[in-house]
């Protein structure tokens, strides 16, 4: 899994706990992206955590660990943020 999967795939879980309507076409127009690439990056990070992260008929609507990464992902992506800063910036400092 790569970062921009988790990120993509929280982006989503985020909207489809909102509103499971169109959330893929949200979230692919954001990023100018095929929703077929949001589905790739979904499937890593579902294989990454080793379970399911959207279900139903379309798997479109998020599983309860869907909805638990849903909301608490968007934290998990600010805190490597700021790890990622931590870094680049100690590299700048030697």
């Amino acid at each position: 899994m790569r970062l921009t999967d988790l990120e993509t795939t929280i982006e989503l879980l985020v909207e489809a706990n909102a509103n499971v309507d169109g959330a893929r076409d949200r979230v692919a127009g954001r990023y100018g992206i095929q929703k077929s690439v949001i589905t790739d990056r979904v499937k890593r990070t579902e294989e990454f955590f080793g379970t399911p992260l959207f279900g139903g008929p379309q798997r479109k609507e998020p599983t309860e660990a869907g909805k638990l990464a849903g909301r608490y992902g968007p934290r998990l992506l600010d805190e490597i943020e700021y790890f990622a800063q931590m870094i680049r910036d100690e590299a700048e400092e030697k």
